[in-house]
């Protein structure tokens, strides 16, 4: 090996290693966060938000209050509130919706389910939402009432519409056509490790824990390449 390829030789290890350390922390910081991002509970327990409020229609001064975490009734418009019992969880309420045909009936649209009241919202029942069996589940996002009874749940992929008080569902453009979407869901799913199934997120993880300790000794290797000898054979 000439002294001219030897020289390239060095200065390619030196601008690799150099190369390495820059970009080798963004890099970690990533995958420490990405691991972080699938492990919530781990920052604490969250705080809790309102979500969605309305008034009573037959009772000014009965309001209910959404959450993250659940229902909240107020007699003396929201001065003070006192928690709604529920049987269900039906995740971060999205819309509280008064019936227009029984001013007693309320709905409460949970982003995993839809909770009604016939009484004013002292009783919360969950309504079972029979969507066709070929629908997968989808994030709910919103909800309406019409005049007539019917009933629409806007939700990540689409609408769901209902004539017979939630007995039967229609759905449109659930899910869609195009092939972005489809690639948007695959790369969420490849990455959180869904796309594998239950096991999926935990392969992830040991996946990412495994980067991560490459990466960390890799760091090690160039810091301590003085030590074993290395930088004085450059």
């Amino acid at each position: 090996m000439t002294r001219a390829v030897r020289n390239l030789h060095k200065m390619i290890r030196r601008w690799h290693k150099t190369i390495g350390l820059i970009i080798g922390l963004p890099i970690l910081l990533t995958v420490v966060t990405g691991v972080l991002l699938q492990y919530p509970q781990l920052f604490g327990p969250d705080s809790e938000t309102t979500t969605a409020i309305t008034v009573d229609p037959m009772q000014t001064d009965h309001w209910l209050r959404g959450t993250n975490f659940g229902l909240h009734h107020s007699f003396d418009q929201g001065l003070t509130w006192q928690e709604a019992p529920l049987m269900w969880s039906p995740g971060t309420i999205q819309k509280l919706v008064f019936s227009p045909i029984d001013s007693r009936l309320i709905y409460a649209l949970g982003s995993d389910a839809l909770l009604f009241s016939r009484d004013s919202g002292r009783i919360w029942e969950i309504l079972h939402l029979n969507f066709p069996e070929d629908i997968g589940w989808q994030q709910f996002m919103d909800l309406n009432l019409g005049q007539d009874g019917t009933m629409i749940i806007l939700t990540r992929g689409g609408l769901a519409r209902s004539q017979d008080g939630g007995l039967s569902w229609s759905t449109k453009n659930w899910a869609s056509d195009g092939q972005e979407s489809h690639a948007l869901t695959f790369i969420h799913d490849l990455h959180t490790g869904f796309w594998i199934g239950t096991f999926g997120p935990w392969a992830t993880t040991v996946t990412a824990a495994g980067t991560i300790l490459l990466m960390c000794s890799g760091f090690l290797l160039v810091f301590l390449g003085k030590k074993n000898g290395r930088r004085s054979r450059d």
